[in-house]
């Protein structure tokens, strides 16, 4: 019989003196489960049916924040595979010796360095509409050139668009549907439909405010990290791995699964 669901929202120091925040949801003996987060990151309090869904799964979920992002401390020069090692000593605290890992889009980089790292701790990686190394995301052939020219603006010019984009948080804290409407304009159709629920709409903009808690360049310095080297080629994966992508993706276009899955 599975313990009663909890929600605990923590803060581990790491052996580096970095802080790594993290969320854990669900019955405490439940099968352990470690979420990548996208490029906006997750919230790191209650998202949409997240609760009853871990209820009835029985699955303890754990959301981790990267570097920079969501009040993660920095962690200046890290590639994606350095993230293993956090996340190695995050279940070490929690006493966890086997879990899944699920990594969405920019997270699918990061759920296979973490199954690289722990490789027989890790039972099986699934990821989402994730990036490969094909090329940086903003050279991805298919990809709107609308997407690809706002992509490829943040690379050159980080710094700016980290300015630009500290300006514009406070206003999309007063007016959290810009972000939803920004969203839905570069989105799926099934997305856009999604997004027309209120609860879907909210936390959107509450993963996006969590995650820029303290300012945008956390996420900025994120994409050119995925976007580099990662540190290790996919084939050093060792674990089960299940791809999905939606062949009309228009923000990770489907050749990086098929990159991927060879």
């Amino acid at each position: 019989m599975r313990s009663d669901p909890t929600f605990v929202r923590g803060r581990l120091q790491l052996a580096d003196g970095r802080r790594l925040t993290y969320s854990d949801t669900g019955p405490r003996d439940g099968v352990p489960v470690v979420y990548c987060h996208g490029a906006i990151g997750t919230p790191l309090g209650e998202a949409v049916g997240l609760e009853a869904m871990v209820a009835e799964l029985g699955v303890r979920y754990l959301a981790i924040s990267r570097p920079g992002i969501g009040g993660s401390d920095p962690a200046p020069g890290r590639t994606v595979a350095g993230f293993g090692a956090d996340v190695r000593e995050l279940v070490d605290a929690l006493e966890l010796e086997r879990l899944a890992v699920v990594g969405v889009s920019a997270g699918g980089p990061y759920a296979l360095a973490v199954a690289r790292e722990l490789n027989d701790r890790v039972v099986r990686v699934a990821v989402c509409s994730s990036l490969s190394p094909l090329c940086a995301p903003h050279r991805t052939p298919g990809m709107q050139r609308r997407i690809r020219l706002a992509l490829s603006v943040l690379a050159a010019a980080p710094g700016l668009c980290a300015a630009l984009g500290d300006l514009a948080v406070p206003v999309i804290r007063r007016h959290p549907e810009l972000l939803s409407r920004v969203i839905a304009a570069h989105a799926a159709p099934v997305e856009r439909r999604l997004l027309q629920r209120p609860d879907e709409r909210s936390a959107a903009s509450t993963s996006f405010l969590d995650a820029a808690s303290e300012g945008v360049r956390g996420m900025i310095e994120d994409y050119l990290v995925y976007a580099g080297a990662w540190g290790f080629a996919p084939s050093e994966v060792n674990t089960d791995v299940h791809l999905w992508h939606g062949l009309e993706d228009p923000l990770v276009p489907v050749e990086h699964a098929l990159q991927l899955a060879v």
